[in-house]
């Protein structure tokens, strides 16, 4: 009996020391302007040449090319299905190559490993990036399409964004919601009749017990989620930090672990209008919820932030002092010309919101953002996004990656 306990023992010891164990935690963060150019003027913004974002402590990195299959620059459906499904497939397609095939996203997989799933979104649920974790199409701007799929698919165990508009019909008038006209919210969840909990306030949230196995819809703002930056709790403005703290709770009484994925389009929707101050608000904001999901996940957690897409091409020009933050990064630099300017989009003034056209030469709002081929909004502009890791299996993030590689390291992971 003792020799066969000290076999036992050795075998055990042996397995757990040998045999490569997969993190608890996974959480993805997918955002857009996650570039050194953006990263550099939001940190200068909040806190002069000295400040540091908390991104900036995670000890892997890689540049990541983010072509589309028939473009060589994305747009946020086909980086999103990048991410979501590891494939290149043509624009405005969520999880559906070419010939029509459907692929299956991170948070389905994860899904079938048994693990816990999460989607954030800062935009609106029934957005085309959050889509590409619920949706196959080969049109992601058909939004009745896009929520009809949403109302049918087995739902995640927590779900948290705007669009509350969409979701409007509650489980007791049993009335059709958004323009499909076909799909009760009574049932959400699909034909396994499991169905989610709604819940629309984070002090519902709050108090929602997390041991209960219940999914969890959280349509909180009839629009965007606001960029808030309060403090942790408020229930009138919830951060997007707030979110994530209130998800990993709820996901990770699951002994098999987890995946959340945390979307924000909204800085792309920031940087359209070429408004630096709101696009630097919410990659702080971002930056936050990074920070929160280190602390509230563990030490052993595998953490990715990658970006999606570059939009409008944001470049701050001249010489700030080191101290220098705040406005006088927004403002008229010490030579009289703007510090921030975009290569496209409408420029951005306080006086103007936004000017129809580029403000008059050597007459510049002091807050005047000049882009230097105006449009309605800002387009996409090539160039490899930043994809930075911490955690067991981050290491294979170095050098130069595909984004389609992004989804392999999170699948290896599950």
């Amino acid at each position: 009996m003792v020799c066969l306990i000290l076999f036992l023992g050795v075998g055990a010891a042996l397995f757990l020391n040998t045999t490569a164990r997969k993190p608890f935690a996974v959480i993805l963060f997918v955002a857009d302007n996650i570039n050194p150019s953006a990263l550099t003027a939001a940190r200068l913004f909040v806190g002069g040449g000295d400040a540091r974002l908390q991104i900036e402590e995670f000890p892997n990195t890689a540049l990541c090319r983010n072509p589309a299959n028939d473009f060589s620059v994305p747009e946020a459906a086909s980086a999103s299905t990048s991410i979501a499904a590891g494939k290149h497939v043509n624009r405005d397609s969520l999880c559906t190559d070419p010939s029509g095939a459907k692929l299956p996203s991170l948070l389905e997989e994860a899904t079938l490993a048994g693990r816990s799933t999460g989607l954030i979104t800062t935009g609106e649920i029934v957005g085309t990036t959050a889509a590409a974790y619920y949706a196959k199409s080969l049109d992601a701007k058909n939004h009745a399409d896009l929520l009809a799929q949403f109302c049918a698919h087995a739902p995640y165990d927590f779900v948290a964004g705007g669009g509350a508009q969409d979701f409007a019909a509650g489980a007791d008038t049993q009335k059709p919601v958004g323009d499909a006209g076909k799909t009760p919210l009574k049932q959400l969840g699909g034909k396994d009749g499991k169905g989610a909990v709604t819940l629309r306030s984070m002090a519902e949230l709050e108090s929602q017990p997390f041991w209960k196995k219940l999914p969890v819809l959280a349509p909180l703002s009839s629009g965007p989620l606001a960029p808030t930056r309060f403090g942790e709790g408020n229930p009138d403005s919830p951060s997007l930090s707030d979110l994530v703290r209130v998800a990993i709770r709820h996901l990770q009484s699951n002994s098999r672990g987890y995946l959340l994925v945390i979307d924000d389009p909204m800085i792309a929707s920031a940087a359209a209008a070429n408004d630096a101050e709101t696009m630097f608000a919410r990659l702080l904001a971002l930056d936050q919820a990074v920070g929160t999901a280190k602390r509230y996940a563990g030490a052993d957690a595998l953490i990715i932030v990658t970006g999606r897409e570059n939009i409008g091409g944001v470049q701050l020009n001249g010489y700030p002092l080191l101290r220098d933050k705040g406005v006088a990064i927004l403002a008229l630099n010490n030579q009289g010309y703007p510090s921030l300017c975009w290569s496209t989009g409408p420029g951005y003034a306080s006086e103007k919101s936004p000017p129809p056209t580029k403000p008059k030469k050597n007459s510049p709002g002091i807050l005047t953002q000049p882009a230097a081929y105006p449009l309605p909004s800002g387009v996409g502009t090539a160039g490899d996004v930043l994809t930075l890791g911490v955690g067991q299996g981050s290491e294979n993030l170095h050098g130069f990656l595909d984004l389609t590689d992004i989804h392999r390291v999170i699948k290896d992971s599950l």
